[in-house]
């Protein structure tokens, strides 16, 4: 009985003790602490920077070809040799292909002896005759009346014959026609001849000069046929399909390649409703870039606004907007997915600050700045954002030029904090 007495007197010792260390420990922990600083927060800061600040909205798009031209041979034929192929460069005026122009080169051969034999005439009505060419010429009359009198005494044979309806009315209606061309050969017979002793009046003068230029121009349109079996790209760009080989035959209604010209290159985005009014109001300035996924480290390919469109498209809420973009080096090709930036709205001179340094608070906007830079403190300045692009923010009022701006390390902070700036860029 006294032992227990004993142990139930240690136990409540102990307990006691326990009680009474709990504070007393917590005491002079309390006291160590208020002897060791604070540790200050780190942060780094910037100065405030002055440049050009940009609102731009981002939305993608495919490359389209700005033009397509097809071509369309203009002289039928088989095509007798090609010269290049599909994803070709062509320049304006490179052969594409070649139609065989065996026939076309004898109408011009033909052509050409035509306005030569007029040519001749007309020199000849103008010089008038010589002895001999005035001997031949009577001589063709006389054989021209020597025919005339034969076809006009088959004629009437032949009439004789079929009011006895021994013949049928083809063969009379033949001599008829023969009857017709030896007169007319008899007429032409008579007339050289007179001009040949009397010279040419002077609307034979004239008709003979309207005939020389006649056969001259259809010569020229002769070459001209010739020239188009040769069939040329009408503009330089890529040739996207080629419709013919060896071979085929061309027609002058169907298309038989498709260039693609590549020197400029489109892109259509489609921007929502809401940001219609701010687009449509700036569009004689609005300016673009694209940033095509194929060159990812490549710089932004500059473009200019051809088109905003008026229509809003119910379905989508979405209007369209259309960019041209400068393809100098070749390198975009149609189908291409790209990442559109249209500057909506673009500042100069602008004071900005890293996004990160401006914190929202309370309903406001809030920058720290180290005002104590020897003691380094911090100061809670409220500011007016304005622009953002690229990771940077346009203050618009608040902010001096010069005062240091925390940029990282300022989620917790508070108005007078002292700071460590790890790092000033």
């Amino acid at each position: 009985m006294h032992r227990h007495h004993k142990r139930i007197i240690a136990f409540i010792s102990v307990v006691l003790g326990v009680f009474v260390a709990i504070p007393l420990v917590q005491h002079l922990q309390d006291a160590l602490a208020e002897d060791e600083p604070m540790p200050r927060t780190p942060v780094r800061v910037e100065e405030p920077a002055v440049g050009t600040v940009a609102d731009s909205i981002h939305y993608p798009g495919t490359l389209e070809a700005s033009r397509n031209t097809a071509v369309v041979p203009r002289v039928a034929g088989e095509v007798q040799e090609t010269f290049v192929s599909e994803g070709d460069h062509v320049e304006a005026g490179d052969k594409l292909f070649r139609i065989d122009d065996e026939r076309v080169q004898l109408e011009m051969e033909q052509a050409r002896a035509n306005w030569r034999a007029a040519e001749s005439s007309f020199r000849q009505a103008q010089r008038g005759g010589r002895d001999e060419e005035v001997e031949s010429a009577e001589a063709e009359l006389e054989t021209a009346e020597e025919d005339l009198r034969t076809a006009e005494e088959d004629l009437e044979r032949m009439r004789r014959l079929h009011e006895a309806g021994t013949i049928p009315r083809t063969e009379l209606e033949s001599a008829e026609s023969e009857f017709r061309s030896a007169r007319t050969q008899l007429e032409n017979a008579r007339r050289n001849l007179r001009m040949l002793q009397e010279g040419a009046a002077d609307e034979e003068l004239e008709a003979a000069e309207a005939q020389a230029e006649a056969a001259a121009k259809q010569y020229e349109l002769a070459v001209l046929q010739l020239n188009y079996t040769q069939v040329t790209a009408p503009v330089s760009g890529r040739v996207s399909r080629l419709e013919v080989e060896p071979g085929d035959m061309a027609g002058t209604g169907d298309m038989a390649a498709l260039i693609v010209g590549d020197d400029a290159i489109k892109v259509r985005i489609a921007v929502p409703e809401r940001f219609y009014e701010r687009v449509s109001a700036a569009e004689g300035q609005l300016t673009a870039q694209v940033r095509p996924v194929a060159y990812p480290n490549a710089d932004p390919f500059p473009a200019t606004v051809i088109r905003v469109d008026s229509d809003i498209d119910p379905a989508t809420r979405t209007f369209e907007v259309e960019l041209a973009v400068d393809n100098e080096d070749g390198l975009l090709s149609p189908g291409m997915y790209v990442n559109s930036d249209l500057v909506v709205e673009e500042r100069e001179g602008a004071l900005t600050v890293p996004a990160d340094a401006v914190v929202q608070r309370g309903g406001r906007h809030i920058v720290f700045v180290v005002e104590d830079e020897e003691n380094e403190i911090v100061r809670e300045v409220e500011v007016e954002r304005g622009l953002q692009s690229d990771g940077m923010v346009e203050i618009r009022s608040g902010l001096p030029a010069d005062a240091p701006v925390v940029v990282e390390g300022n989620a917790f902070l508070e108005d007078g904090q002292e700071v460590e700036v790890a790092e000033r860029s």
